[in-house]
């Protein structure tokens, strides 16, 4: 359903009133109009993007070898992976757009729209001031700001013994990769976080719509190689 519309649904539970705060993935721009008297105050952390890709990459690599599976290529993984993540996720997820319309619009047209969206965040933070972030909210709405860490490289790293992929151990070939299918995000990063006023530059960005239609092909062998090892 996600090609033409939203995919989660948008009603609340009894006593909604009650709720303080709401945090997740799947939260869109129209939980807002349910609480037509309260204020909302916006948050959201951000990560510079190609680091965000290796974290995620191993993040990912990590789980399989945690569920007994296979893991894969760095340059596999940003195949099967949407171009541009960080944009197409705030634009799928917080402005509801089905996937027909996220393919019409242009890199441009979706640079502006981000940055419409960006600008009504009260707070915008950085991966490495998200505990201070998340402190400053605790205190608002009066609730602890300390909770135990869960999920992290270090702990899953500990279980499966894997190597840490960073931008050095990267071949050139998926450097350049990596710089294309971000390029958007990284303007994005730049602009909203390090507060650079640099125009988004769409020449040296990878096409999404091209990128659309041959991901599934590198998403089937994705699923392979975890599967069974194969890794082309």
């Amino acid at each position: 359903m996600d090609l033409f519309t939203h995919k989660y649904r948008r009603e609340l539970p009894e006593r909604h009133d009650e709720i303080k705060a709401i945090s997740g993935h799947f939260i869109g721009k129209s939980a807002e109009y349910l609480f037509p008297d309260r204020r909302i105050v916006r948050s959201i952390i951000l990560r510079e993007p190609e680091s965000m890709m290796l974290s995620y990459y191993n993040y990912r690599m990590m789980r399989y070898l945690t569920e007994g599976q296979h893991t894969y290529s760095f340059s596999l993984f940003l195949r099967a992976t949407r171009v541009n993540p960080l944009a197409h996720f705030l634009l799928e997820r917080w402005l509801e757009m089905p996937w027909v319309q996220l393919v019409r619009l242009s890199d441009e047209r979706k640079a502006e729209i981000l940055d419409e969206v960006l600008a009504s965040i009260d707070y915008i933070a950085d991966i490495r001031e998200a505990d201070s972030l998340i402190e400053s909210i605790s205190a608002e709405i009066g609730i602890s700001p300390e909770a135990p860490r869960r999920n992290s490289a270090e702990e899953k790293q500990a279980i499966t013994g894997w190597k840490i992929v960073r931008a050095a151990d990267l071949s050139a070939t998926d450097r350049a990769l990596l710089k294309s299918r971000t390029a958007l995000d990284q303007y994005l990063w730049s602009r909203w976080v390090r507060k650079e006023m640099k125009p988004f530059d769409s020449r040296a960005q990878s096409s999404f719509v091209l990128s659309e239609f041959v991901r599934p092909k590198y998403q089937v062998e994705r699923r392979i190689a975890r599967r069974f090892g194969v890794n082309a």
